[in-house]
């Protein structure tokens, strides 16, 4: 399964999200459910998911599906 594929499914889990929602629209503040609390389920969860350490200022940073995807991939996260 690839990254953005297991990321995807972290967001729909934590967030309850619709999974018709293209992966372009995820973003902080925007999306139902990801508020400062979904904000940090959400970290946690991706940590879990993940393997990693998300540090506050990269939390602070991760404010779309595409940043999330982006940091995970800096982070040496694998497909």
């Amino acid at each position: 399964m690839s990254l953005d594929t297991r990321l995807r499914s972290v967001f729909d889990t934590v967030l309850q999200l619709d999974t018709g929602l293209p992966d372009s629209a995820l973003r902080y503040q925007q999306t139902r459910g990801w508020d400062s609390l979904g904000a940090v389920l959400l970290v946690s969860a991706i940590e879990d998911e993940f393997h990693v350490e998300i540090k506050t200022g990269q939390a602070l940073k991760m404010d779309s599906f595409e940043a999330a995807s982006r940091l995970l991939r800096e982070l040496g996260a694998t497909d």
